[in-house]
């Protein structure tokens, strides 16, 4: 079987935050980033497999997709730092804070911060509606226009004072994803509409555009 980052991560003790997981695979030789992109290495070469999604980018090309075997876990675990140095899921399934479980320093979460424009998180299985958008080549109106004629996102608040949740229906295609904890909210999390939680969507989205 493969798997994405995200998928590898929650197999891993403790559990590791996607990004986390693409850090341990770059220190393990595995894959190099290229233009924003992470790219397997030759050494990755035996781990790893590009699959089809089925969808298509604007321009005809297929979206592919790595993923890694299994098996590759046993290298990642070997590189994983001490456990106070890395993310981990608490109690309540949530990623904590690095300064929550004992980060020497918080340089490299604010430098991160930085890095990353506003609503684009850069998940391996999941799209912001900005993301969404650049992805298709549309503004980020249009991504939400769509997504509310077809019922998968609505809009809970008063004016400027609310946000997007995803409808039932919008549970089949995606999570709610606060990026200030770095974590994945499910539909019967008590905090959708009190965290930062915003709808996040998978690959099966791209067949409504």
């Amino acid at each position: 079987m493969t798997s994405t980052p995200t998928q590898l991560g929650q197999m891993m003790t403790p559990p590791q935050d996607p990004r986390q997981v693409n850090k341990l695979l770059e220190a393990a030789g595995l894959q190099i980033k290229i233009d924003s992109q992470w790219v397997p290495t030759d050494q990755g070469q035996p781990l790893f497999e590009i699959l089809d999604t089925g969808k298509a980018h604007n321009s005809g090309a297929p979206v592919k997709q790595v993923k890694w075997y299994q098996t590759v876990l046993n290298r990642l675990q070997s590189t994983l730092p001490n456990e106070s140095k890395t993310e981990s899921i608490n109690q309540d399934g949530r990623y904590a804070d690095p300064a929550e479980v004992g980060s020497e320093t918080d340089e490299e979460p604010i430098q991160r911060k930085q890095r990353r424009k506003r609503n684009r998180y850069e998940l391996d299985d999941y799209f912001s509606l900005v993301e969404l958008g650049e992805f298709i080549g549309r503004s980020r109106q249009h991504v939400v226009e769509v997504l509310e004629k077809l019922r998968i996102i609505k809009w809970t608040g008063q004016g400027k004072k609310g946000k997007y949740l995803l409808t039932d229906r919008g549970w089949q295609y995606g999570l709610m994803y606060d990026p200030t904890e770095t974590s994945f909210h499910n539909r019967n999390s008590k905090r959708l509409t009190t965290s930062n939680a915003q709808p996040v969507l998978g690959y099966d989205i791209l067949k409504f555009f």
